[in-house]
C-alpha cells in the first residue's frame, strides 16, 4: 500500500472543509464498507460517480474519502484528467500506474504496453481498430491484476477531460470487476457538450453506474462556511447576500471569504474582491466554452440568457451549446435571467480585454440598432466605444440623454451626452447636445452649464438652434445674470419663428414670460402673434409652463385661499424630476409662504424632499433647502432657519448659485441678525453677488435683509436707504405688493429710530390702507410700527391687535417683539400686572425661537418709564456697559430671573453675561462680586441707564432694537 494515492487536489480543494456534504460521504463510506465485507461489489453496479457543479466541492469530498479508504486498509489509485491532456492516450491511466505499490520488473512491463499503446492510439487519432482493442485488453488486464492485492478504490477526478484511450481501459477495467473488492470512484460535471459521448457513455452505464450528486450549499450551509473563516456575527450578517452572490457555490464562499479576511474594515455587507474575481473567473476557464462565451456576452449587454443578443454574439461553435448552458453547467454563475449578480458581471468584465468588450458592444449596438430597440438600450454599449465610426451613433446617443433627463436620471444623462459631443459631427448635432448638456449639467451645477451656453448662444444665432432647444439655455443665463445675452437670444428666436410650428411657438411665449417673472423690469418683445401661438394645445402648453409664475403673481396680487388650493393641485401633478416641474413646484411652495399657508408649504417640502431627484441632485436639493429655511424663519425657528440657509449655500459654489443666491443669503442674514449674532450677519454680505441680482425680485429680499440687518448695527440711515430703494424698484416693476417686502413698514421703523415719528406716522398709515384683509403678517407689523409712532392709549389697542393677528400667521419672532413693546406700553399705562404678563411670554417666545434680546421700540418706550431707571449701574474697567448692569443687579442680590424681566432679558443671556462678568473679573460668587462693586471704589463711575431712545454715555449709538 505504500507509494498509492489519491488524485491531486487543486489549491482550493485543500482547504474547502466539507460542509453539508456528511451525506455524501457517509454513503461511499457505506460502500467501501460492504466492499470489504463481502470481498466484491453486491450489487453489480461497479461505477460511482461524485456528480456536481464546478467549483462544488467534488475533488475536496473525493480526497477525504480516499484518505479514510486507506485508513480503513484499502489501496488508492488515483488520477486526475485535465482539458488541456485530453489528446494524450492513457494519460489518466499512467497516473493510475504511477500510484500503484509495483515490482520493478512489473511497473517495466506495464510501461512498456503503455509506450505501445499510445502509439496505437495516436496513429488511429482516437478511432477504434484491431491494434488499439488488443492495447486496450492489454493495459486493462494489468489493471485487473492489481485487485488480487486486497480491496481496491481506482478514483478518477474530472473524468470528463479523460483521453479516450484511458476511458477504454477503465471501461475494460468496470465490466470485468463484478464482484471483485475493487471500487471505481470517478467525478464529473455537468457538460453543455461530453468529450467524446459515444465512448463516455459506454463507461456510464446505468446498469453498473451509481450516481451520488452535490447541491449547491444552502444559505445556512453559506453561513457555516464563513462562521469558519470570520467572525461568527459577520458571517451570520454577510450569510444571505453572499449566498445570493455564489449561488452556494463553496468556491465562490471561501472566495468572499478571503476578501472579508483581507478589507481594511469589517463591512455589513460582502466585499467582492480580487479572490472572488479570480474565483470566477477559474469556475469559467473550467467550463465549457460556450458557457465562458455566453457568460461573456451577458456581462456586456446585461440581457437574458435566452434574449436575441446572446446568440448572435456568440461564435458560430457555441451557438449550438447554448441550450444546454444552465446553473449545472455555469457553476451556477448563469441563470435565466443572465449572470446571477453584478459582481459576478463585474468579474467576467474585468477578465476580458479592452478590446474583447469593445468588440462586443460594438456589435451589440449595431445588432439592436438594426432590430430598432430604444435608444436607451442602445446608448449604454455607445458609451463604452472609444470612437463613433457611424454617423446614428451620436443621434441615438443624444436621444438617450434626452430620454434620461425627462426620466430625472441626469448622471446617465451626462453620460451619454458627453460621449456623443466628443465625436459629433456636424453643427446642428453639436448644438443640440450642448444645449442637453447644460440642462445636465444644471441640476448638478449650475456652474458646470456654463461654458456649453457660449456655445449654444453662438448655435442660435447661427440658426442651429430652435425654441425648444434653446429653452433651457436661456433660462440658464437669466440664472447666471446674462441678461443681455438672453434677451438677444430670445430676440433671434423671435425674428426668425416659424408660424406653422406650435411647439415652437409655446417654447418661446414660456420662455418670455419666465423672463418677464424673473427680471421685471427687463422689457423684451412678446413673440409674434401666429396661427400657431393661438393654438389650443399651444396655449395649454403655455399656461402649463408659465403655471409657476402665475401662481406667484396671483399670491401678490390676491393671497386667498384659492391661490393655495391651486398650488396644491400644481404640486400633486408635479414633481423635480424635470426642470419645468420644479419651477412650477418651487413657485408652487413661494406662493404657499407668500400666502402665509407656512404649514403646508412645509409639508410639501418635505414630501419633495423625499423624492430621488432631491436626495441626488444638488441643484433641486438647495433650493429645497432655502425653501424649509425660509419656512422656519417665519415661523420663528431661527436656529433651524440659519441652519438649513447655511446647508443650501454649501450644496452649491457661489457662482453656481447665480442671482438666486439672494435667497439663501437673505434667509440667513435675517435669522443671524434676529439672533444678535451680528458678526456672522456682516460676513454673510461679504459673500459676492452678482449686480444682475438686483434686477431680480430675489434682489428686494436681499435688500430687505441688509436693512434689517443695518437697522439692527445702529445705521437707520442705511436701512432708510435699502428699503426705500426695495420700494422703487418695485414700484418700477409695478409689483409694489406688501406682500413681496413690506417696504414702507420697513421704512417707518428706520425712521422712527431717525427720530422722525411724523413720517414714519404717515408712512406706515399708507401702507395699512393699501394691505388687504388676509395680510395678516404684514398688518401686524405695521400695527406695531403704528404703536411706536403714537402716543396715548391707541398703542395698547394697536399692540393688542397685532398679537392677535401675529398668532394667528404664526410669526413668534415679530410676536416677541410686539409682546415686549406691549409690555413696555402697559408700563407707561400703570399696569404692572399685565406689563409682566406680557414680557413673560415675550420671554418664553424669545428662548424657544432663539432671540437672545428683547427691547421695545424706540417710541413706545416712552420717555418715562413706570418703575424709573432699573437702578444705578457702575463702569468697572474690563466690563462694557451692558455687562456693568447685569453685575450691579447681581451684586444687589436680584435673581437671574429677576434680573431678565428688569432688563427684558431671557434668563439663559443673564446666566451667560454672568459667566463673562466672573471670569473677567475673576469672581466666584455674588458676594464677591458685590465687593467688587461698591459704589465707592475709587475708579467704578455710577451710570444710570440711558432713558429709552437716547445714545449710551460716550455718544455710542443705541444698541440694536429688533422688529
Amino acid at each position: 500500500m505504500s507509494g498509492d494515492r489519491g488524485p491531486p487536489a487543486p489549491p482550493e480543494a485543500a482547504s474547502m472543509e466539507l460542509t453539508e456534504r456528511s451525506c455524501q460521504l457517509d454513503l461511499l463510506e457505506r460502500r467501501l464498507a460492504d466492499l470489504i465485507a463481502t470481498g466484491g461489489t453486491p450489487t453489480g453496479r461497479t461505477v460511482t460517480v461524485l456528480t456536481g457543479p464546478v467549483g462544488s466541492g467534488k475533488t475536496a469530498l473525493l480526497q477525504a474519502f480516499a484518505r479514510r479508504a486507506g485508513e480503513a486498509g484499502a489501496r488508492v489509485l488515483g488520477a486526475s484528467a485535465s482539458r488541456a491532456e485530453r489528446t494524450v492516450p492513457l494519460e489518466v491511466v499512467r497516473q493510475l500506474v504511477r500510484a500503484a505499490s509495483l515490482d520493478p520488473d512489473d511497473r517495466a512491463r506495464v510501461g512498456r504496453l503503455l509506450d505501445a499503446g499510445s502509439l496505437a492510439w495516436a496513429d488511429v487519432d482516437g478511432a477504434d481498430d484491431e491494434d488499439t482493442a488488443r492495447s486496450t485488453a492489454a493495459i486493462g488486464g494489468a489493471l485487473l491484476e492489481l485487485t488480487a492485492r486486497g480491496p481496491l478504490v481506482v478514483a478518477v477526478d474530472d473524468v470528463h477531460h479523460a483521453d479516450v484511450a484511458s476511458l477504454r481501459c477503465l471501461d475494460y477495467m468496470a465490466r470485468r470487476i463484478a464482484g471483485l473488492p475493487v471500487l471505481v470512484l470517478l467525478t464529473e460535471a455537468p457538460r453543455t457538450r461530453p468529450w467524446r459521448p459515444e465512448v463516455y457513455a459506454e463507461l456510464l452505464q446505468p446498469a453498473r453506474l451509481h450516481r451520488i450528486r452535490l447541491p449547491l450549499l444552502t444559505v445556512e450551509g453559506t453561513f457555516q462556511v464563513l462562521a469558519h473563516r470570520l467572525d461568527v456575527p459577520v458571517a451570520r450578517t454577510i450569510a444571505e447576500e453572499s449566498h445570493r452572490i455564489s449561488g452556494g457555490s463553496p468556491l465562490l464562499v471561501h472566495a468572499l471569504a478571503d476578501d472579508q479576511a483581507a478589507a481594511p474594515r469589517s463591512a455589513d455587507h460582502p466585499v467582492a474582491g480580487e479572490s472572488f474575481r479570480e474565483a470566477v473567473l477559474s469556475c469559467l476557464y473550467r467550463c465549457d466554452h460556450p458557457v465562458l462565451e455566453a457568460a461573456r456576452v451577458l456581462a456586456v449587454t446585461g440581457d437574458s440568457l435566452h434574449g436575441n443578443l446572446v446568440p448572435q454574439l456568440v461564435g458560430a461553435r457555441s451557438r449550438s451549446a447554448l441550450g444546454a448552458v444552465d446553473g449545472s453547467t455555469s457553476a451556477g454563475l448563469v441563470t435565466e435571467a443572465g449572470l446571477r449578480h453584478p459582481a459576478v458581471g463585474q468579474a467576467v468584465l474585468d477578465g476580458m480585454t479592452a478590446e474583447e468588450r469593445a468588440r462586443l458592444h460594438l456589435e451589440a449596438a449595431r445588432l439592436l440598432h438594426d432590430e430598432g430597440a430604444p435608444q436607451a438600450r442602445i446608448a449604454p454599449h455607445l458609451a463604452k466605444l472609444d470612437e463613433l465610426t457611424e454617423p446614428w451613433m451620436a443621434h441615438s446617443l443624444l436621444d438617450a440623454g434626452e430620454q434620461a433627463l425627462v426620466d430625472g436620471e441626469v448622471e446617465t444623462a451626462l453620460r451619454y451626452l458627453r460621449r456623443a459631443n466628443r465625436n459629433a459631427v456636424g453643427d446642428c448635432l453639436r448644438a443640440r447636445i450642448r444645449s442637453a448638456l447644460a440642462r445636465a449639467e444644471w441640476q448638478l451645477d449650475p456652474q458646470a452649464a456654463v461654458p456649453h451656453l457660449i456655445g449654444v448662444a453662438t448655435a442660435v444665432r447661427a440658426g442651429h438652434l430652435g425654441s425648444e432647444q434653446a429653452a433651457g439655455p436661456i433660462q440658464y443665463l437669466l440664472w447666471h445674470g446674462e441678461v443681455d445675452k438672453a434677451v438677444e437670444l430670445v430676440q433671434h428666436l423671435n425674428d426668425r419663428a416659424d408660424s406653422a410650428d406650435p411647439r415652437s411657438a409655446a417654447e418661446l411665449l414660456v420662455t418670455t414670460g419666465w423672463m418677464s417673472t424673473l427680471y421685471p423690469g427687463v422689457t423684451v418683445d412678446r413673440p409674434k402673434p401666429t396661427t400657431a401661438a393661438r393654438d389650443p394645445f399651444t396655449m395649454a402648453k403655455v399656461r402649463r409652463g408659465l403655471e409657476g409664475a402665475s401662481l406667484l403673481s396671483a399670491a401678490l396680487e390676491r393671497g386667498d385661499a384659492t391661490v393655495v388650493d391651486d398650488a396644491e393641485r400644481a404640486l400633486s401633478t408635479s414633481g423635480l424630476d424635470d426642470e419645468s416641474s420644479m419651477w412650477t413646484s418651487v413657485c408652487a411652495i413661494i406662493a404657499m409662504i407668500y400666502a402665509d399657508r407656512l404649514d403646508l408649504a412645509g409639508d410639501w417640502c418635505d414630501r419633495l424632499g423625499r423624492s430621488p431627484a432631491a436626495r441626488r441632485h444638488p441643484s433641486p436639493s438647495a433650493t429645497l433647502a432655502v425653501l424649509r429655511a425660509s419656512v422656519s424663519g417665519r415661523l420663528g425657528d431661527l436656529p433651524r432657519a440659519e441652519r438649513l440657509a447655511d446647508e443650501a449655500l454649501g450644496q452649491l459654489s457661489p457662482k453656481g448659485w447665480g442671482v438666486a443666491i439672494g435667497m439663501p443669503l437673505a434667509v440667513r442674514l435675517r435669522a443671524l441678525t434676529f439672533m444678535h449674532e451680528l458678526d456672522a450677519a456682516a460676513a454673510c454680505l461679504q459673500v459676492p453677488v452678482p449686480p444682475a441680482m438686483f434686477k431680480t425680485p430675489i434682489g428686494l429680499h436681499y435688500l430687505h435683509a441688509r436693512g434689517t440687518h443695518a437697522l439692527a448695527a445702529g445705521s437707520p440711515e442705511g436701512a432708510l436707504a435699502d428699503f426705500q430703494l426695495c420700494g422703487q424698484l418695485m414700484s418700477s416693476w409695478r409689483l409694489d405688493h406688501s406682500g413681496l417686502v413690506p417696504w414702507r413698514t420697513e421704512s417707518a421703523r428706520a425712521l422712527l429710530r431717525m427720530g422722525r415719528r411724523q413720517q414714519a406716522g404717515k408712512l406706515v398709515r399708507e401702507e395699512l390702507a393699501r394691505l388687504r384683509p388676509v395680510q395678516l403678517r404684514c398688518r401686524a407689523a405695521a400695527l406695531r410700527v403704528l404703536a411706536a409712532a403714537e402716543d396715548g392709549p391707541d398703542r395698547i389697542t394697536h399692540l393688542r391687535s397685532a398679537a392677535r393677528l401675529l398668532r394667528q400667521c404664526g410669526d413668534r419672532v415679530e410676536l416677541a417683539h410686539n409682546l415686549t413693546d406691549l409690555g413696555h406700553a402697559y408700563q407707561q399705562a400703570g399696569d404692572r400686572r399685565e406689563a409682566r404678563a406680557a414680557a413673560r411670554v415675550a420671554r418664553v417666545l424669545a428662548e424657544e425661537c432663539g432671540i437672545p434680546l428683547l427691547r421695545a421700540s424706540t417710541a413706545t418706550a416712552g420717555s418715562g418709564s413706570a418703575e424709573g431707571p432699573a437702578g444705578t449701574a457702575v463702569v468697572v474697567d474690563g466690563l462694557n456697559d451692558a455687562e456693568s448692569q447685569v453685575a450691579t443687579l447681581a451684586a444687589q442680590g436680584h435673581t437671574n430671573r429677576e434680573i431678565a424681566e428688569k432688563l427684558f432679558l431671557t434668563v439663559s443671556a443673564i446666566e451667560q453675561r454672568l459667566t463673562r462678568i466672573y471670569r473677567k473679573l475673576n469672581v466666584n460668587s455674588r458676594n464677591e462680586l458685590a465687593a467688587r462693586l461698591r459704589l465707592h471704589r475709587p475708579g467704578a463711575t455710577p451710570l444710570h441707564p440711558p432713558s429709552p431712545g437716547q445714545g449710551e454715555p460716550g455718544g455710542r449709538p443705541p444698541g440694536p432694537r429688533f422688529r
